[in-house]
This record gives structure tokens, sequence and C-alpha cells, in this order.
């Protein structure tokens, strides 16, 4: 198990303890002193609980490495996590609201709960804030967005005690209605938040790419990567915070194979330190523009098969040691580096004979002398 995991394990479980010790002193002290409002923010504390075992049983299967039928992981849980939190946080907002509204309707319930229910909100309020803080470094800090959306749960549940204690207040002074009407907010806040989380969490499940600035900052390190002359093509996607991508990187067409490689194997570097969440980039790289022309490719073996063809009428095979092709929207130009021994004068001949052939538009010798 990665750090990154082993860190997330470690906050889940302290909120978990957090949120059973607050959601059982605001529920004890909302049903001493009848506050409606508390009893409500004990049930929000009660969902983030719900929130963290979710969230810590997506983190034991999200942290599993790749395998047959998981190839690129099983982050995807950590976004189903995400989804399922979403929708607990929204069911238990519009339970609270119809709730609240059928009570306000009715003034017999309207109470001023008195000191001990404002010591629990206020108390509530310090130590949620605090485990806010605690999760939301955690999860920027190994960008774990499925932390970072259950630090917004924990925010959000510091919001609505302070808005209880608001309302607590207001009760004091006399004005009864609001511990309901508090709990009330209270209910709209969850439901807030929870469309928040399902949102995002379809948007990854829909494969939607990064961010603009994420995306433009991927774009201008690869353009700006050495050897490279332009970049046409990038898509991302998101799985359980971390980045896929795959770029098009269009380079000096005349380059080796292995001068190609050691550039892409760069760009992927460069934009890994630039983008910490980055997990995988593939680069295809890229002879000339191919994005809006892209001509049928000559089969290159049966072309190489026919200059060698052509090459064994004039001389032995053995004085071709090889054959390079270079595949432009021009033309095949073929490059033949031949033994040094070798009389050039009937070069000129197989260069016409090479030239013939579809597709070949150049034909060049070159040796060691």
């Amino acid at each position: 198990m990665t750090e990154r995991d082993s860190v997330a394990k470690r906050v889940t479980v302290v909120g978990a303890i957090v949120n059973v010790f607050l959601a059982g002193l605001k529920g004890v002290v909302g049903y001493l002193t009848a506050s409606v409002a508390l009893i409500a923010d004990a049930i929000h504390s009660i969902s983030d609980l719900a929130s963290d075992v979710v969230v810590y049983i997506a983190i034991l299967f999200g942290s599993q490495e790749a395998d047959d039928n998981h190839q690129y992981g099983h982050r995807r849980y950590e976004t189903l996590a995400s989804l399922m939190v979403g929708l607990l946080v929204i069911v238990a907002g519009l339970g609270l609201g119809y709730e609240m509204i059928n009570r306000i309707q009715d003034n017999s319930s309207w109470t001023s709960p008195g000191h001990m229910a404002l010591a629990a909100a206020a108390a509530s309020i310090i130590i949620k804030e605090i485990l806010y803080h605690y999760t939301h470094r955690a999860g920027a800090k190994h960008n774990h967005t499925l932390l970072q959306a259950n630090a917004a749960h924990h925010r959000t549940d510091a919001l609505s005690s302070l808005v209880v204690f608001a309302g607590l207040i207001a009760s004091e002074f006399g004005f009864t209605v609001g511990d309901l009407a508090a709990a009330l907010v209270v209910s709209f806040m969850l439901t807030r938040v929870g469309l928040k989380i399902v949102y995002e969490a379809l948007l990854e499940i829909s494969e939607a790419g990064v961010d603009s600035d994420t995306y433009a900052l991927m774009v201008k390190t690869i353009r700006e990567t050495g050897g490279v002359v332009d970049m046409h093509l990038l898509r991302t996607k998101t799985i359980g915070g971390e980045i896929y991508a795959e770029s098009h990187a269009q380079v000096n067409p005349y380059l080796s194979v292995t001068q190609g490689h050691e550039i892409a194997h760069r760009i992927v570097e460069r934009v890994e330190n630039v983008v910490p969440a980055l997990k995988e980039l593939t680069v295809h790289i890229d002879p000339e523009d191919d994005e809006l022309e892209s001509p049928q490719l000559p089969n290159c073996s049966h072309l190489e098969q026919k200059i060698k063809q052509i090459w064994s009428s004039h001389h032995e095979s053995s004085d071709l040691l090889a054959v390079t092709l270079h595949i432009l929207h021009s033309g095949v130009e073929v490059v033949l580096r031949v033994a040094s021994e070798l009389d050039d004068s009937k070069f000129q001949n197989i260069s016409e004979e090479i030239t013939s052939l579809d597709a070949i538009s150049k034909a060049e010798f070159v040796s060691l002398r």
C-alpha cells in the first residue's frame, strides 16, 4: 500500500472516531434540551460517519494493484465511493428539510433549548473545523479527491453547527422558531454539498478531462520540451484523482527511432514534474502534423523488399548494410547505407529504379567514406 493510501486510511479513521463522539454528544444533548436543530446536526455527523466508512472501504479496494481485469488499477472504486457519499448526504439533507418544514408549520414545537445546547454546538464547530483542516491538508498534499470530498463534508458539518449555534442564540432572545429555522438551513447545506460531490463523481465516471489550467500547463510543458517541433493532440481523464493522458508530439522527421523514444521519455518526465497527479502519459511521436491531413501510409515491409531486390540485381546483398525509410506526406525518402568499398558509378541507375516505385520520392546512398 502506498503512502498516499496509508495516510488516507489514518485520516479517515481519525474522522470516524471524531464523528462517533460528536454524533453522540449532539444527539444526547439535543434530546435532553429538546433542540431539533442539534438533533439534525447529530444526524449530519452520522452521515459523516457513514461517509467515513464508505471512504475507508473504497481506499482498501482502490489501493489494490492492477490485475488482468483492471489494467488501470482499482481507483475507480474511490470515484464510486464519492458518488455514494454524495447520495447519502443528499438523502440526509432532503429528509431533514422535509421534517423541518412540517415542524415550522406547527408552532407548538417551537422551543428555546438553553445553554447546554449552545455549548454542544460551539464544541462541534471547533472540533469539526479542526478535522476539516486536518483532512483537507492530507487530501491536497497527496492529491486524494476522495479525502478532499470527505473534508468538504466535515466543513459542511462545522458550518451546520455554526448555523445551529446562531439559531440557538436567536431562540435565547425570544425568537423561538430559530432552532427549527437553523435545522432547515442545515438541511439545505447538506443537500448542496451532496449535489456537488455527486456532480464531481459523475464527471470522473464520464471520463471528463482535467481542468483548463492543468490542460494548458501540460500543453505548454510538452511544446517546450527539447526536440519537440509541435504537439497537436492531448487527451486526458482522471481515475480516483490520478490523471491518465495521451499526446501526439511532432519531431524532426529525420530523427532515429531511438532519438524519438528519448524525446518521448523526456516529455513524460517533464510533465510529471509539473503535474504531480499524473499517473500515466502515453506519447505518440509524429514526424509531421497529421491532425488535419493523414494520408494512407505505404507498406514499408513491401517497399523494403522491392528495394533490396533492385539492389541485388546490381550488387551483392551483403553490400547493402541498412535501408532507412522516411515516411512523409510528400512521399517516401529512402536512405541506403552501403559498404564503403563499392564503386558508386552504378548508384544513379539504382536510384532511378528505386524512385520509379510507387510512393518513393527520393533515394540517396551513404557510406563510411
